[in-house]
């Protein structure tokens, strides 16, 4: 009994003991400048080999790794505050009108329209989204007060939900890269690893830049962030290799 209160506590203290270190400070190798307003999300395609960047101003953008636009959608009348890929489409929600749009990946067309419903207020809806590989469901995230995490299956039906607002202040981007979800916290500059499965954080690190809306990998395992009001996209090294 005694081993079994004393492994207990050795795990118990393990745990404690990720929350309790201070993050690791991540530190930029360069950035870009990019034409697109307000950069709220981005995404790599394994597909393309290129970027998708939605924005606050009603755009979504296709650009290479420089952030040169290779193409873009007509000005919409929406609030893009997450983008997606499966390679089929590229899916972007409007967090205002709880909508999430299919767009075709080669000429941007809008190809479908489902609504998500969500009874938070307008500025407060789904400001994440990302696919959960181990899952196999996707997944849409609320910015803050509360943070939720949703499940849903491929038509973006809700199937299941979980508190996140111990984690974090706020929610403002997800990616999947290395069978495990990232998030971002905007308010508290914040890098999250997390495991699929039990959504427990299994890493974080501080992220030094102003605004930081949207995160994605590229190909080699780099750290991409856009920044919303600096209209800025930073490169980072893979955060596990430090």
């Amino acid at each position: 009994m005694r081993l079994f209160f004393f492994a207990t506590a050795l795990s118990v203290c393990a745990v404690s003991g990720l929350f309790a270190q201070k993050p690791t400070q991540l530190k930029p190798v360069s950035f870009v400048s990019l034409n697109v307003p307000e950069p709220s999300d981005i995404c790599y395609s394994a597909v393309t080999k290129s970027y998708f960047i939605a924005s606050d101003s009603g755009y979504l953008s296709e650009t290479d790794r420089d952030g040169k636009v290779l193409q873009q959608t007509p000005l919409m009348v929406s609030d893009f505050e997450a983008v997606a890929t499966d390679g089929e489409f590229v899916y972007a929600i409007d967090e205002t009108r709880r909508d999430v749009y299919f767009f075709n990946p080669k000429t941007l067309a809008i190809e479908r329209v489902v609504n998500v419903p969500f009874s938070g207020g307008r500025n407060k809806g789904y400001e994440a989204m990302v696919y959960n590989k181990v899952k196999n469901c996707w997944i849409l995230i609320t910015e803050r007060e509360p943070v939720i995490l949703f499940e849903a299956d491929k038509e973006f039906r809700i199937t299941n939900k979980v508190d996140l607002s111990k984690i974090a202040t706020d929610i403002s981007a997800a990616t999947w890269y290395n069978d495990a979800i990232w998030l971002m916290s905007d308010m508290d500059m914040i890098l999250f690893k997390i495991n699929p499965k039990t959504y427990a954080v299994e890493g974080k690190w501080y992220l030094p830049v102003l605004n930081p809306e949207g995160i994605t990998f590229d190909e080699n395992g780099n750290l991409l962030v856009t920044c919303d009001d600096m209209q800025r996209l930073y490169y980072f090294e893979n955060p596990e290799k430090k």
